[in-house]
Protein backbone atom coordinates (compact mmCIF):
# COMPACT_ATOMS: atom_id res chain seq x y z
CA UNK A 1 0.00 0.00 0.00
CA UNK A 2 1.27 3.47 -0.82
CA UNK A 3 0.50 6.03 1.88
CA UNK A 4 -0.96 9.32 0.79
CA UNK A 5 1.25 12.34 0.95
CA UNK A 6 0.48 16.01 0.86
CA UNK A 7 2.26 16.09 -2.49
CA UNK A 8 -0.18 13.56 -3.98
CA UNK A 9 -3.74 14.80 -3.33
CA UNK A 10 -5.56 12.32 -5.59
CA UNK A 11 -9.01 13.90 -5.67
CA UNK A 12 -7.60 17.34 -6.42
CA UNK A 13 -5.49 15.85 -9.21
CA UNK A 14 -8.47 14.02 -10.75
CA UNK A 15 -10.95 16.85 -10.41
CA UNK A 16 -8.52 19.32 -11.98
CA UNK A 17 -10.09 18.24 -15.29
CA UNK A 18 -13.40 19.79 -14.25
CA UNK A 19 -13.48 23.27 -15.81
CA UNK A 20 -15.27 25.24 -13.04
CA UNK A 21 -14.59 25.71 -9.35
CA UNK A 22 -18.18 24.92 -8.39
CA UNK A 23 -17.98 21.61 -10.27
CA UNK A 24 -14.80 20.69 -8.41
CA UNK A 25 -16.46 21.62 -5.13
CA UNK A 26 -19.54 19.49 -5.76
CA UNK A 27 -17.37 16.62 -6.98
CA UNK A 28 -15.73 16.66 -3.56
CA UNK A 29 -19.12 16.63 -1.83
CA UNK A 30 -20.31 13.74 -4.00
CA UNK A 31 -17.14 11.72 -3.39
CA UNK A 32 -17.26 12.26 0.37
CA UNK A 33 -20.93 11.27 0.35
CA UNK A 34 -20.28 8.03 -1.53
CA UNK A 35 -17.61 7.07 0.99
CA UNK A 36 -19.58 8.15 4.09
CA UNK A 37 -23.18 7.18 3.31
CA UNK A 38 -24.36 3.84 4.64
CA UNK A 39 -26.78 1.79 2.55
CA UNK A 40 -28.39 3.09 -0.60
CA UNK A 41 -26.55 6.05 -2.12
CA UNK A 42 -29.44 8.30 -3.17
CA UNK A 43 -28.66 11.95 -3.85
CA UNK A 44 -30.58 12.98 -0.74
CA UNK A 45 -28.72 10.54 1.50
CA UNK A 46 -25.35 11.47 -0.07
CA UNK A 47 -26.00 15.15 0.57
CA UNK A 48 -27.26 14.61 4.13
CA UNK A 49 -24.13 12.67 5.09
CA UNK A 50 -21.73 15.52 4.34
CA UNK A 51 -23.55 18.87 4.37
CA UNK A 52 -26.52 20.48 6.20
CA UNK A 53 -27.47 22.55 3.16
CA UNK A 54 -31.15 21.99 2.19
CA UNK A 55 -30.35 22.75 -1.45
CA UNK A 56 -27.49 20.23 -1.67
CA UNK A 57 -29.55 17.38 -3.22
CA UNK A 58 -30.69 19.69 -6.02
CA UNK A 59 -27.14 20.92 -6.58
CA UNK A 60 -25.81 17.35 -6.73
CA UNK A 61 -28.55 16.47 -9.21
CA UNK A 62 -27.46 19.40 -11.38
CA UNK A 63 -23.79 18.47 -11.03
CA UNK A 64 -24.20 14.83 -12.10
CA UNK A 65 -26.99 15.04 -14.65
CA UNK A 66 -26.87 18.47 -16.23
CA UNK A 67 -23.45 20.03 -15.64
CA UNK A 68 -21.44 19.39 -18.81
CA UNK A 69 -18.14 18.18 -17.41
CA UNK A 70 -16.13 15.55 -19.33
CA UNK A 71 -15.72 12.17 -17.64
CA UNK A 72 -13.20 10.60 -20.05
CA UNK A 73 -10.17 12.74 -19.06
CA UNK A 74 -10.98 12.14 -15.39
CA UNK A 75 -11.00 8.37 -15.95
CA UNK A 76 -7.76 8.43 -17.92
CA UNK A 77 -6.10 10.31 -15.07
CA UNK A 78 -7.64 7.87 -12.57
CA UNK A 79 -6.16 4.91 -14.46
CA UNK A 80 -2.71 6.52 -14.46
CA UNK A 81 -2.99 7.41 -10.78
CA UNK A 82 -4.09 3.91 -9.72
CA UNK A 83 -1.37 2.28 -11.86
CA UNK A 84 1.18 4.56 -10.20
CA UNK A 85 0.20 3.35 -6.73
CA UNK A 86 -0.19 -0.41 -7.17
CA UNK A 87 1.44 -2.79 -9.62
CA UNK A 88 -0.91 -4.10 -12.30
CA UNK A 89 -0.83 -7.88 -12.67
CA UNK A 90 -3.51 -7.53 -15.35
CA UNK A 91 -6.18 -5.25 -16.72
CA UNK A 92 -9.50 -7.04 -16.15
CA UNK A 93 -12.51 -6.34 -18.38
CA UNK A 94 -15.77 -7.58 -16.90
CA UNK A 95 -19.51 -7.23 -17.53
CA UNK A 96 -21.53 -5.82 -14.64
CA UNK A 97 -25.29 -6.30 -14.53
CA UNK A 98 -27.21 -3.45 -12.85
CA UNK A 99 -30.82 -4.44 -12.02
CA UNK A 100 -33.43 -1.76 -12.73
CA UNK A 101 -37.12 -1.51 -11.91
CA UNK A 102 -38.31 0.91 -14.57
CA UNK A 103 -37.76 1.18 -18.31
CA UNK A 104 -36.57 4.78 -18.62
CA UNK A 105 -32.90 4.61 -17.56
CA UNK A 106 -30.47 4.78 -20.48
CA UNK A 107 -29.78 1.35 -21.94
CA UNK A 108 -32.24 -0.57 -19.76
CA UNK A 109 -33.44 -3.85 -21.28
CA UNK A 110 -34.44 -7.41 -20.49
CA UNK A 111 -31.50 -9.84 -20.34
CA UNK A 112 -30.91 -13.42 -19.31
CA UNK A 113 -28.26 -13.51 -16.57
CA UNK A 114 -26.58 -16.95 -16.36
CA UNK A 115 -25.34 -16.31 -12.82
CA UNK A 116 -28.95 -15.81 -11.68
CA UNK A 117 -30.51 -18.36 -14.00
CA UNK A 118 -33.27 -15.96 -15.02
CA UNK A 119 -34.11 -12.92 -17.13
CA UNK A 120 -34.00 -9.54 -15.41
CA UNK A 121 -34.66 -5.90 -16.21
CA UNK A 122 -31.25 -4.27 -16.15
CA UNK A 123 -28.48 -2.16 -17.57
CA UNK A 124 -25.30 -3.87 -18.72
CA UNK A 125 -22.00 -2.12 -18.16
CA UNK A 126 -18.51 -3.30 -19.07
CA UNK A 127 -15.89 -2.18 -16.60
CA UNK A 128 -12.10 -1.95 -16.78
CA UNK A 129 -10.35 -2.89 -13.52
CA UNK A 130 -6.70 -2.76 -12.55
CA UNK A 131 -6.03 -6.16 -10.96
CA UNK A 132 -3.16 -6.14 -8.50
CA UNK A 133 -2.19 -6.95 -4.92
CA UNK A 134 -5.01 -4.76 -3.60
CA UNK A 135 -7.71 -6.46 -5.63
CA UNK A 136 -9.63 -5.09 -8.61
CA UNK A 137 -9.99 -1.31 -8.87
CA UNK A 138 -12.30 0.10 -11.56
CA UNK A 139 -10.95 2.88 -13.75
CA UNK A 140 -13.19 3.00 -16.83
CA UNK A 141 -16.66 2.02 -18.04
CA UNK A 142 -18.78 1.52 -21.12
CA UNK A 143 -22.59 1.29 -21.00
CA UNK A 144 -24.19 -1.17 -23.40
CA UNK A 145 -26.96 0.33 -25.51
CA UNK A 146 -29.32 -2.11 -27.28
CA UNK A 147 -30.24 -1.09 -30.82
CA UNK A 148 -33.59 0.37 -29.83
CA UNK A 149 -31.76 2.93 -27.68
CA UNK A 150 -29.57 4.06 -30.58
CA UNK A 151 -32.13 3.79 -33.41
CA UNK A 152 -35.15 5.39 -31.71
CA UNK A 153 -34.74 9.19 -31.95
CA UNK A 154 -37.13 9.81 -29.05
CA UNK A 155 -35.22 7.47 -26.73
CA UNK A 156 -31.89 9.00 -27.74
CA UNK A 157 -33.17 12.50 -27.07
CA UNK A 158 -34.71 11.60 -23.72
CA UNK A 159 -31.55 9.84 -22.51
CA UNK A 160 -29.29 12.54 -24.02
CA UNK A 161 -27.19 9.96 -25.87
CA UNK A 162 -24.47 11.79 -27.86
CA UNK A 163 -24.81 11.74 -31.64
CA UNK A 164 -21.44 10.02 -32.02
CA UNK A 165 -22.52 7.12 -29.79
CA UNK A 166 -23.98 4.22 -31.74
CA UNK A 167 -24.81 0.62 -31.00
CA UNK A 168 -21.83 -1.55 -30.09
CA UNK A 169 -21.76 -5.15 -28.94
CA UNK A 170 -20.43 -6.00 -25.50
CA UNK A 171 -17.33 -7.47 -27.21
CA UNK A 172 -16.78 -4.19 -29.08
CA UNK A 173 -17.09 -2.27 -25.81
CA UNK A 174 -14.42 -4.57 -24.32
CA UNK A 175 -12.06 -3.86 -27.19
CA UNK A 176 -12.68 -0.10 -26.92
CA UNK A 177 -11.70 -0.29 -23.25
CA UNK A 178 -8.57 -2.27 -24.14
CA UNK A 179 -7.63 0.36 -26.73
CA UNK A 180 -8.00 3.13 -24.16
CA UNK A 181 -5.90 1.26 -21.59
CA UNK A 182 -3.19 0.58 -24.16
CA UNK A 183 -3.01 4.31 -24.95
CA UNK A 184 -2.33 5.28 -21.34
CA UNK A 185 -0.29 2.25 -20.14
CA UNK A 186 3.41 2.30 -21.11
CA UNK A 187 3.87 -1.44 -20.42
CA UNK A 188 0.58 -3.20 -21.06
CA UNK A 189 0.02 -6.22 -18.77
CA UNK A 190 -2.18 -9.12 -19.91
CA UNK A 191 -5.83 -8.31 -20.59
CA UNK A 192 -8.18 -10.59 -18.65
CA UNK A 193 -11.74 -10.79 -19.98
CA UNK A 194 -14.52 -12.28 -17.88
CA UNK A 195 -17.24 -13.01 -20.41
CA UNK A 196 -19.85 -14.44 -17.97
CA UNK A 197 -22.30 -15.26 -20.74
CA UNK A 198 -22.65 -11.60 -21.81
CA UNK A 199 -19.62 -11.16 -24.10
CA UNK A 200 -18.79 -13.07 -27.29
CA UNK A 201 -15.49 -14.73 -26.39
CA UNK A 202 -14.46 -15.45 -29.99
CA UNK A 203 -14.99 -11.81 -31.05
CA UNK A 204 -12.86 -10.67 -28.12
CA UNK A 205 -10.13 -13.22 -28.90
CA UNK A 206 -10.00 -12.08 -32.51
CA UNK A 207 -9.89 -8.40 -31.54
CA UNK A 208 -7.21 -8.75 -28.86
CA UNK A 209 -5.13 -10.96 -31.15
CA UNK A 210 -5.33 -8.41 -33.96
CA UNK A 211 -4.05 -5.77 -31.53
CA UNK A 212 -1.05 -7.87 -30.54
CA UNK A 213 -2.02 -7.90 -26.86
CA UNK A 214 -1.44 -10.62 -24.29
CA UNK A 215 -4.81 -12.03 -23.24
CA UNK A 216 -6.50 -14.39 -20.81
CA UNK A 217 -10.16 -14.87 -21.75
CA UNK A 218 -12.93 -16.87 -20.10
CA UNK A 219 -14.51 -19.04 -22.78
CA UNK A 220 -17.64 -21.21 -22.71
CA UNK A 221 -17.11 -24.91 -22.19
CA UNK A 222 -18.97 -25.48 -25.45
CA UNK A 223 -16.37 -23.59 -27.53
CA UNK A 224 -14.93 -26.03 -30.13
CA UNK A 225 -11.14 -26.20 -29.93
CA UNK A 226 -8.53 -28.39 -31.56
CA UNK A 227 -5.65 -29.90 -29.55
CA UNK A 228 -2.28 -28.56 -30.65
CA UNK A 229 -0.15 -31.13 -32.49
CA UNK A 230 2.15 -32.87 -30.06
CA UNK A 231 5.92 -32.53 -30.31
CA UNK A 232 6.02 -36.30 -30.76
CA UNK A 233 4.06 -37.02 -33.98
CA UNK A 234 3.24 -40.53 -32.69
CA UNK A 235 1.22 -39.17 -29.75
CA UNK A 236 -1.64 -37.74 -31.79
CA UNK A 237 -2.83 -39.29 -34.99
CA UNK A 238 -4.16 -36.76 -37.52
CA UNK A 239 -7.70 -38.09 -37.09
CA UNK A 240 -7.56 -37.19 -33.39
CA UNK A 241 -6.85 -33.53 -34.14
CA UNK A 242 -10.43 -32.40 -34.52
CA UNK A 243 -12.41 -29.70 -32.78
CA UNK A 244 -13.94 -30.77 -29.46
CA UNK A 245 -15.91 -28.65 -26.94
CA UNK A 246 -13.40 -27.10 -24.57
CA UNK A 247 -14.98 -28.60 -21.45
CA UNK A 248 -14.96 -32.10 -22.92
CA UNK A 249 -11.39 -31.64 -24.09
CA UNK A 250 -10.26 -30.76 -20.58
CA UNK A 251 -12.27 -33.57 -19.02
CA UNK A 252 -10.67 -36.13 -21.32
CA UNK A 253 -7.07 -34.91 -21.53
CA UNK A 254 -6.22 -32.51 -18.70
CA UNK A 255 -5.06 -33.72 -15.31
CA UNK A 256 -6.22 -31.20 -12.70
CA UNK A 257 -3.91 -30.53 -9.81
CA UNK A 258 -4.68 -32.37 -6.59
CA UNK A 259 -6.04 -30.49 -3.54
CA UNK A 260 -3.36 -29.55 -1.04
CA UNK A 261 -3.54 -30.32 2.64
CA UNK A 262 -2.78 -26.69 3.46
CA UNK A 263 -5.64 -25.37 1.32
CA UNK A 264 -8.10 -28.14 0.35
CA UNK A 265 -10.68 -25.61 -0.91
CA UNK A 266 -8.25 -24.05 -3.39
CA UNK A 267 -9.44 -24.46 -7.02
CA UNK A 268 -7.70 -27.20 -9.01
CA UNK A 269 -6.26 -26.31 -12.41
CA UNK A 270 -5.73 -28.49 -15.47
CA UNK A 271 -4.06 -27.36 -18.70
CA UNK A 272 -3.82 -28.38 -22.33
CA UNK A 273 -2.28 -26.70 -25.35
CA UNK A 274 -4.75 -26.07 -28.18
CA UNK A 275 -5.04 -24.18 -31.43
CA UNK A 276 -6.80 -20.85 -30.74
CA UNK A 277 -9.97 -19.99 -32.68
CA UNK A 278 -8.17 -16.91 -34.04
CA UNK A 279 -4.53 -16.13 -34.73
CA UNK A 280 -1.55 -18.40 -35.14
CA UNK A 281 0.52 -20.65 -32.92
CA UNK A 282 -0.97 -22.37 -29.91
CA UNK A 283 -2.79 -21.24 -26.79
CA UNK A 284 -3.08 -22.66 -23.29
CA UNK A 285 -6.50 -23.99 -22.33
CA UNK A 286 -7.02 -23.92 -18.56
CA UNK A 287 -9.80 -25.66 -16.68
CA UNK A 288 -10.73 -24.63 -13.16
CA UNK A 289 -12.34 -27.20 -10.89
CA UNK A 290 -13.98 -26.03 -7.65
CA UNK A 291 -16.07 -29.17 -7.18
CA UNK A 292 -15.65 -32.91 -7.70
CA UNK A 293 -17.44 -32.81 -11.06
CA UNK A 294 -15.65 -34.27 -14.07
CA UNK A 295 -16.32 -31.14 -16.15
CA UNK A 296 -14.41 -27.97 -15.16
CA UNK A 297 -16.47 -25.22 -13.55
CA UNK A 298 -14.73 -22.51 -15.53
CA UNK A 299 -12.63 -22.51 -18.69
CA UNK A 300 -9.97 -19.99 -19.70
CA UNK A 301 -7.83 -19.57 -22.80
CA UNK A 302 -4.58 -17.59 -22.91
CA UNK A 303 -1.93 -16.74 -25.48
CA UNK A 304 0.81 -16.24 -22.87
CA UNK A 305 3.89 -18.19 -23.91
CA UNK A 306 4.89 -21.47 -22.22
CA UNK A 307 7.65 -19.55 -20.44
CA UNK A 308 4.95 -17.40 -18.81
CA UNK A 309 2.64 -20.31 -17.99
CA UNK A 310 3.11 -19.86 -14.22
CA UNK A 311 2.09 -16.23 -14.49
CA UNK A 312 -0.98 -17.13 -16.52
CA UNK A 313 -2.04 -19.72 -13.94
CA UNK A 314 -1.50 -17.27 -11.08
CA UNK A 315 -3.65 -14.64 -12.78
CA UNK A 316 -6.36 -17.21 -13.56
CA UNK A 317 -6.33 -18.43 -9.97
CA UNK A 318 -6.78 -14.88 -8.72
CA UNK A 319 -9.49 -14.14 -11.28
CA UNK A 320 -11.41 -17.26 -10.26
CA UNK A 321 -11.53 -16.15 -6.65
CA UNK A 322 -12.20 -12.47 -7.36
CA UNK A 323 -15.62 -10.86 -7.04
CA UNK A 324 -15.19 -8.04 -9.51
CA UNK A 325 -17.38 -4.99 -9.01
CA UNK A 326 -18.42 -5.73 -5.41
CA UNK A 327 -16.73 -2.62 -3.99
CA UNK A 328 -18.31 -0.46 -6.70
CA UNK A 329 -21.74 -1.90 -5.89
CA UNK A 330 -21.22 -1.13 -2.20
CA UNK A 331 -20.26 2.43 -3.11
CA UNK A 332 -23.44 3.04 -5.10
CA UNK A 333 -22.83 1.97 -8.72
CA UNK A 334 -26.30 0.38 -8.80
CA UNK A 335 -28.00 3.27 -6.98
CA UNK A 336 -28.03 5.95 -9.66
CA UNK A 337 -31.66 7.00 -10.12
CA UNK A 338 -31.10 9.34 -13.07
CA UNK A 339 -32.12 8.37 -16.59
CA UNK A 340 -29.54 10.11 -18.76
CA UNK A 341 -26.54 8.51 -20.44
CA UNK A 342 -24.12 11.33 -19.40
CA UNK A 343 -25.47 11.23 -15.84
CA UNK A 344 -24.80 7.50 -15.54
CA UNK A 345 -21.23 7.93 -16.80
CA UNK A 346 -20.47 10.78 -14.38
CA UNK A 347 -21.91 8.79 -11.47
CA UNK A 348 -19.86 5.71 -12.46
CA UNK A 349 -16.72 7.86 -12.68
CA UNK A 350 -17.22 9.18 -9.15
CA UNK A 351 -17.94 5.66 -7.85
CA UNK A 352 -14.63 4.48 -9.35
CA UNK A 353 -12.76 7.34 -7.69
CA UNK A 354 -14.38 6.42 -4.36
CA UNK A 355 -13.39 2.78 -4.90
CA UNK A 356 -9.78 3.79 -5.57
CA UNK A 357 -9.72 5.84 -2.38
CA UNK A 358 -11.07 2.93 -0.36
CA UNK A 359 -8.78 0.32 -1.92
CA UNK A 360 -5.59 2.38 -1.83
CA UNK A 361 -6.15 3.75 1.65
CA UNK A 362 -5.74 7.41 0.75
CA UNK A 363 -7.33 10.23 2.66
CA UNK A 364 -9.84 12.32 0.75
CA UNK A 365 -7.93 15.57 0.35
CA UNK A 366 -10.77 17.95 -0.42
CA UNK A 367 -12.17 21.23 0.69
CA UNK A 368 -15.03 21.12 3.24
CA UNK A 369 -18.50 20.34 1.88
CA UNK A 370 -20.28 23.07 -0.03
CA UNK A 371 -23.06 24.82 1.69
Amino acid sequence: MHPATEHDPPAQRLFAHLPRADQRRWAGVYLKGLLATQGKKSLRRIAASVTPSPTAPQSLQQFVNDSAWPWRPVRAELARWVAGHTAAHAWTLSPVVIPKRGELAAGVHRRFVPALGRTVNCQLAVGAFLSGDLGDVSVDWRLYLPRRWTEDAALRHRARIPEVTGHATAAELCLALADQLARITPEMPPVVVRTDGHIDAVAVLEGLGARGLDWIVAVPGTLPLTPAPAADPHQDAPAALRAVPAGDLLRRRARPSAPTAADPARPRLGTLRVLPPAGTGSALLVGVWTTARAQPDRVWLTNLSPARCDRALAVIGSATAARVGVTEAELGLHDFAGRSYPGWHRHATLVSIASAHRRLGHEVCLAPGAG
